[in-house]
């Protein structure tokens, strides 16, 4: 072959191989879990107007993709340190160790914003905002007992805090999964609780039992007061009875005596008893014969009116 045709051919080839590596170097390629930002390599300025997803893009041998992460981004915080809600102002909560664990996404047309204000940094500035706003929450939000008892509710406002975090400090993502896991608190915390919860059984014990004294000592007035008010009902009943039998008793001398007096003159009348002399010797006879210290027998009435009588 004449050395003409050889350079020839020699040309052709070389300008093929070129034109094949400006083919390849023309063309770039976005995958699934991309995006893609547009760089000139001679200046290193990024187009940042428009975001690139997946596909095979012709930009030419001095343009290529800053690419950044299309599908959720998995972080977690192991053994976060937090605090507890205070019930005072001059005090902290209680601390504890969490572990979170979520995923966030890219807001794709904001790409651009995230190159242009953190560019490669994103995921630092993104978790460390994350972990603020959850200690934050936790700081103003989350008492001790909550942290334990209502675990759905402590996971909800984390989530909240750290998506609202975002938003406001308007880092181009959203919060996709998020997941509260293990809570702890340290062997030194728990021990000071554990003391507190023993000290406030004491304190209660101490306090039932005092109130048990309490009890005794107003029963024991109790039934001192019910005691006296029965020995003053007593007492009452039995003067009030005694009155009665007394009263009694007066109304039926009366009576007997009224009716002796009665007796006595239905039987002078029979007997026609009717001087006076001879009236007061008999009631004297009678009244003799009552008495029962004495004993004695009418013998006879003499005729000056004077009684005769004989032991028995």
């Amino acid at each position: 072959m004449p050395v003409g045709q050889i350079h020839i051919w020699c040309g052709v080839s070389t300008a093929l191989i070129l034109l094949v590596v400006l083919i390849i170097l023309t063309f770039s390629y976005v995958e699934y879990y991309e995006y893609g930002l547009v760089q000139r390599k001679t200046t290193g300025a990024v187009d940042t107007s428009e975001v690139y997803a997946t596909g095979r893009y012709a930009l030419g041998p001095d343009r290529h993709f800053i690419k950044y992460q299309a599908d959720a981004h998995l972080e977690d915080f192991d053994g976060m340190r937090v605090f507890s809600a205070s019930t005072s102002n001059d005090s902290v909560g209680l601390e504890f160790q969490v572990d979170v664990a979520f995923t966030y996404l890219l807001i794709q047309e904001e790409i651009g914003f995230v190159h242009q204000e953190m560019a490669s940094n994103y995921p630092a500035i993104i978790l460390a905002t994350a972990q603020e706003a959850i200690k934050n929450s936790a700081a103003e939000n989350v008492t001790f007992t909550e942290f334990f008892q209502e675990r759905k509710k402590v996971a909800a406002l984390f989530r909240d805090a750290v998506q609202e975090r975002w938003s406001s400090s308007t880092l181009h993502c959203n919060l996709d999964q998020f997941h509260l896991g293990r809570i702890q608190i340290p062997q030194s915390v728990a021990k000071k609780q554990l003391e507190a919860r023993v000290q406030n059984e004491r304190n209660g014990m101490e306090e039932f039992l005092q109130q048990a004294q309490i009890e005794r000592e107003l029963t024991a007035v109790e039934v001192n007061r019910i005691n006296l008010e029965t020995l003053k009902e007593l007492r009452t009943a039995e003067a009030e009875a005694s009155l009665i039998r007394t009263k009694a008793r007066a109304e039926a001398e009366l009576l007997k005596a009224q009716a002796k007096i009665t007796g006595t003159k239905l039987l002078f009348q029979a007997a026609g008893i009717l001087t006076q002399d001879h009236m007061t010797t008999f009631t004297y006879i009678n009244t003799l014969r009552n008495r029962n210290d004495l004993n004695l027998a009418v013998s006879y009435l003499s005729e000056d009116g004077v009684v005769r009588t004989t032991p028995s």
